[in-house]
């Protein structure tokens, strides 16, 4: 039995203490708090966690400069010190990245830039990371040799940090699973259930046995993110309330030898929005170039990438290109996301000018919404969560003790850490031929088994999209990789033929999407 039809076994007959809705980066954090309390935990998502913005973020784990410059100062220092937390938490996930902010025009533009840097550090309090340090032009020059600089006189190093923002969810959900947590992606919220001013249960539809099951729980947190007015709504139809305003985003995939490899550039855009555009060295010598910053009010489930949006970002990287003029035939694969922003019923305010904070309020006497804020802070944004919920001693606390840490193998756990290295040694020991690498890409048969026991893989595109960045990097379609891997998810999840045609024809569109554009 696979880890998902298990979960799905065990949660029948369950009362649950508490309920999270939508397996994004805030329910993953919620999830993971409550069963380090001991709570028994259930975490559902309609599609596949992470699925939605959490793995179609900028990757950054920061506390946003621009945002210090906009004021929201508690923001930036909650995401400061959580920054550090995670780096700390999850080393293998989450890395010390170098930023390069260059100076044009004037000394005075030099200044204010000194003083923001200063107090982005000031804010930062004791870090691990280094404070910013100033370039001269010579220094740029050397440095950068790919840019331009006529109209620069220098610039700052300074220090945030990166992810895989979709590794990175599916971890803390599998935390969370082996605190005693119990987690089931593809169940769609079709209900509430209430009587008087209480949530009785949900109704759900596992979409992928199309079977309806009926979940009981002493509190449901709503965390859907951008689908949270959606949610809403099926709790109480008659409220009509718009609480969210996404923003979009998009994001072209290069290779990385375009660009340099060890410092994200920041280059301001060339229409004089305001707005800068970074490059940020990635995995697998890819580089994340990006991002719009748009309001949007169309589909929520399938968000498509405009050849106006790509220009935009292409025009602006070439402006500050010396030599290599990047072409749409660059373009490894494109993302398009969406930020959950709170509607501050503002409409002479831009997306890119709203803020980035998130609020939590109860709905009735048991449901409770947390919505907005960013990636930086889910565990801060969870624990409030928690303290919120146990204020109103609706469920009594008790401490759960962390899984103990086996041994683990050493090809493995720089990528993974070291619990999920232990795992993947485990599932080694079943086969030593699981060690083999599939075809094209550098991940093992292990590690494909891995993603489908233990981090909730159920789907084609969940593994080539969210537990790797297959989709990103292939830019062709791949027919001997794609029979690699359906090859090992249907002896593992015991596929028919017809699954099987039924993946790979649901995974093309996924993929074509993120390699076309309007």
């Amino acid at each position: 039995m696979n880890i998902r039809n298990n979960h799905i076994y065990k949660l029948k007959n369950e009362k649950f203490d508490i309920v999270v809705i939508g397996g994004g980066i805030t329910g993953a954090g919620i999830a993971l708090t409550a069963a380090r309390k001991g709570w028994k935990t259930l975490i559902i998502d309609k599609a596949d966690f992470a699925s939605g913005t959490s793995s179609r973020s900028a990757k950054l784990i920061h506390g946003g400069l621009r945002y210090l410059q906009q004021l929201q100062i508690k923001l930036v220092r909650e995401a400061l010190h959580e920054r550090e937390h995670l780096l700390s938490e999850y080393p293998h996930l989450i890395k010390p990245q170098p930023f390069f902010m260059p100076i044009y025009k004037s000394r005075l533009n030099k200044l204010k830039y000194y003083i923001g840097l200063s107090g982005y550090d000031y804010l930062s309090g004791e870090t691990s990371l280094p404070k910013h340090n100033s370039l001269e032009i010579d220094e740029v020059k050397d440095k950068f040799p790919q840019i331009k600089t006529d109209d620069m006189i220098g610039g700052y190093i300074y220090y945030d940090a990166k992810t895989n923002d979709a590794r990175l969810t599916n971890e803390v959900i599998q935390q969370a699973t082996e605190l005693g947590a119990i987690a089931i992606n593809y169940l769609t919220l079709q209900n509430f259930i209430t009587n008087n001013n209480q949530v009785t249960s949900i109704e759900c539809l596992d979409i992928l046995n199309n079977q309806l099951i009926n979940i009981r729980s002493k509190v449901f947190v709503n965390a859907t993110g951008i689908w949270t007015d959606e949610t809403l709504r099926k709790f109480n139809p008659n409220d009509t309330q718009q609480y969210m305003a996404p923003s979009k985003g998009i994001h072209l995939i290069v290779s990385n030898d375009h660009l340099p490899k060890d410092c994200v550039l920041l280059f301001p855009t060339t229409n004089n929005d305001g707005r800068m555009l970074w490059c940020i060295p990635w995995e697998e010598n890819l580089n994340i170039v990006g991002t719009t910053d748009t309001d949007y009010n169309q589909s929520l489930d399938t968000i498509w990438t405009e050849k106006e949006e790509i220009d935009y970002i292409l025009n602006s990287l070439n402006a500050q290109l010396k030599n290599k003029q990047l072409s749409y035939d660059d373009i490894l694969s494109v993302y398009a996301g969406l930020r959950p922003l709170l509607n501050d019923n503002d409409e002479s305010k831009k997306s890119n000018q709203r803020s980035r904070d998130y609020n939590i309020w109860w709905n009735n006497d048991n449901l409770l919404t947390i919505s907005g804020g960013k990636l930086t802070s889910f565990l801060s944004m969870a624990e409030n969560t928690i303290l919120t919920i146990t204020e109103k001693h609706i469920i009594s606390s008790k401490q759960n003790e962390e899984v103990v840490l086996e041994s683990l193998i050493d090809q493995f756990k720089n990528k993974y850490g070291i619990k999920n290295a232990s795992l993947i040694a485990a599932i080694i020991q079943e086969n030593e031929s699981y060690l083999q690498t599939i075809t094209d890409f550098n991940y093992t048969i292990a590690e494909v088994l891995f993603f489908i026991r233990h981090q909730h893989a159920v789907r084609l595109t969940d593994v080539l999209t969210r537990r790797t960045i297959i989709s990103y990097a292939m830019q062709q379609w791949n027919e001997a990789l794609i029979n690699s891997i359906v090859s090992i998810m249907q002896k593992e999840l015991h596929w028919t033929e017809e699954q099987v045609a039924n993946e790979i024809e649901h995974y093309k569109k996924e993929w074509q999407i993120m390699h076309s554009w309007k």
